[in-house]
């Protein structure tokens, strides 16, 4: 090799040299760089997971905030019902007995007075259960109970409940309701004061008009649709103002607020209960001719397994909310053996007859049937099989012996004692045809219960009451002695079990807010000893109950009464309920642990 050869060869290597060494120092640069990018990487996601740890303990308090605070307006929600119901409860509660009393004593001037206190004292429990409702749908509260109901019987019921402030205003009312109709599983509480609510919008603002109630059933998939539709003739609604219907609190305008009063709740409501059962709600109006509103609700639940839902857990409403029942609820279809110990079927052709008679006895706690003729009184004997019948003797196609003769003849109807209530004076035949009691009119309301009174279970001889409350305590002691049950009463759960002790009572009246040991500590209590867990309670309570407190009573307890809606009628049912049901299962508390030689 020639020097000029190896000349080349150096610098071809020196070349390589530099341009290791440059690749050397730009790998060296590079990783450097990439140390740095990769610390600095390490400081952002040490920082993004500091970040985050900071942000999910944020959410955690927020989130345990959220929960505290929907539980603390829970139990204001709770505390708030209970506080201001019971005093209401009082309010009404002697407001009736006041009102009957001075009708008994003569004193008609008084009722004017007495029913405006009543009407107002009915009105305000009813605004108070609106704005707690509508806040339990705020707060996602609102439960749903599922049972399956007479769609048909269901709307009759609410128009007839309504029917008086319906013609308040000289309207007329319709009903398309046929018993085709079938059922429907739905919250029957919720349904109910829906059609309620459209109804009394519709009296409201009618005046001289038509109301006319619509229900129907369309064929569907998954399931069928019910639409009811209330259509009035009133005043109509302006088309700026329908977006408005549904806000809470918001009425078509000033002067219509001014002119017929209202909060703007009752729609509000209507179309919340409605969305909550897989439903909606629509309207059409006219200024000048009227509105028709129409709920469509899914006849079976879609969104959930109906199998799941709550077991009848009836909120009812009594007008404005009704008493609420915790327990399996009476059929409607009863079979021709079994016997409705709460009603009493009125056979009569005289309207303000029936309407008389009908006031009475539903003053007494009795659910009332009527008939104007003799052929709808034994179809219906027949269907409800009532605890008692009153037939009037005069009346066209099938007169009163000829229906006391047909009831007599017929196996599974001739128990189910009559009382002739007739303008003739004929004693003796009614007698000789079965009759078991006979009045003549103008019959008086002690007459007429007096007959009826023979006819009750007296298996409830003494009550307990426990309440804290002492204006509610008397009230319910008052309404109980009146109709022939004596009472003791405790003030809270520790006096009650120390008068257990002493006696054991019938029925227990509980309330569950209460100082020291309240209701739900006294029901444990009762579990928890052999001497006392059979004892039958009710628990009449102001606390606006959630869902686990419903279903543990609905478990431990016979029946639950809301106070405010409660009347000496809803307590008298109660009772009645309760002394059908053990008059089939043996001897009272009373009979088994009364003393030799003590009567």
């Amino acid at each position: 090799m020639s020097d000029g050869d190896l000349d080349v060869l150096q610098r071809a290597l020196e070349r390589e040299r530099k341009a290791r060494r440059a690749a050397e120092d730009l790998l060296e640069k590079k990783s450097q760089e990439l140390y740095i990018a990769n610390s600095e990487l390490r400081a952002w996601s040490n920082r993004l997971e500091q970040l985050v740890a900071e942000r999910t303990h944020e959410m955690e308090v927020a989130r345990d905030q959220a929960i505290s605070a929907s539980q603390a307006k829970s139990q204001f929600l709770a505390n708030m019902s209970h506080e201001l119901r019971t005093p209401l409860n009082a309010i009404i509660g002697y407001s009736e007995i006041l009102l009957e009393e001075t009708s008994d004593a003569g004193h008609p001037q008084y009722h004017a007075d007495l029913q405006r206190i009543v009407a107002s004292g009915r009105h305000l429990l009813m605004l108070i259960s609106d704005i707690l409702d509508l806040s339990k749908i705020e707060a996602g509260q609102m439960a749903v109970f599922y049972e399956d109901i007479d769609i048909s019987m269901m709307v009759h019921e609410v128009v007839e409940t309504l029917r008086p402030v319906i013609e308040k205003n000289r309207n007329r009312i319709d009903v398309q309701a046929a018993p085709s109709l079938g059922s429907m599983r739905v919250d029957i509480t919720k349904l109910r004061q829906s059609i309620f609510n459209l109804l009394s919008n519709a009296a409201k603002f009618t005046e001289n008009g038509r109301i006319t109630v619509t229900a129907q059933r369309a064929v569907g998939q998954p399931v069928d649709t019910i639409s009811f539709a209330v259509q009035d003739s009133g005043i109509g609604i302006k088309p700026e103002h329908m977006r408005e219907l549904f806000v809470p609190f918001k009425q078509a305008d000033a002067s219509t607020s001014r002119k017929y009063g209202g909060t703007g709740l009752g729609l509000a409501l209507t179309a919340r209960f409605c969305r909550m059962l897989g439903g909606d709600i629509s309207v059409d109006s006219q200024i000048g001719v009227g509105s028709t509103f129409t709920l469509r609700l899914p006849a079976q639940p879609t969104d959930r397994d109906p199998e799941s839902a709550h077991p009848s857990l009836a909120v009812a409403q009594d007008g404005e909310k009704d008493a609420a029942q915790v327990g399996t609820t009476k059929s409607s279809a009863l079979d021709g053996r079994s016997r409705d110990r709460e009603a009493v079927l009125v056979i009569d052709d005289d309207p303000m007859a029936r309407d008389m008679l009908s006031r009475m006895l539903s003053s007494e706690g009795y659910e009332v049937i009527t008939a104007d003729d003799g052929e709808e009184a034994l179809r219906l004997a027949r269907d409800r099989r009532p605890l008692a019948i009153t037939l009037d003797v005069l009346m066209p196609k099938l007169d009163g012996w000829a229906v006391l003769a047909q009831l007599q003849a017929d196996r599974d109807l001739r128990d189910i004692p009559v009382v002739v209530v007739s303008i003739l004076s004929e004693r003796k035949k009614g007698a000789a045809l079965g009759a078991t009691a006979y009045l003549q009119k103008p019959v008086q309301r002690e007459q007429l219960l007096g007959a009826l009174l023979t006819q009750r279970t007296p298996s409830i001889h003494h009550v307990l009451v426990v309440e804290d409350d002492p204006d509610c305590q008397q009230l319910l002691r008052r309404m109980l002695e009146e109709h022939g049950h004596p009472s003791r009463c405790a003030k809270n759960g520790r006096e009650a079990l120390s008068l257990l002790a002493q006696q054991i009572p019938d029925l227990i009246l509980l309330d569950l807010m209460m100082p020291e040991l309240d209701g739900f500590s006294l029901l444990d209590a009762l579990k928890a000893d052999p001497r006392w867990r059979s004892i039958p309670v009710i628990v009449v309570t102001a606390r606006d109950l959630s869902e686990d407190e419903r279903r543990r009573l609905s478990q431990d307890t016979e029946q639950l009464l809301p106070k405010g809606a409660l009347g000496r009628g809803e307590l008298l049912m109660a009772l009645r309920r309760l002394s059908s049901k053990r008059s089939t299962g043996g001897a009272s508390n009373s009979d088994v642990n009364r003393r030799p030689g003590k009567a």
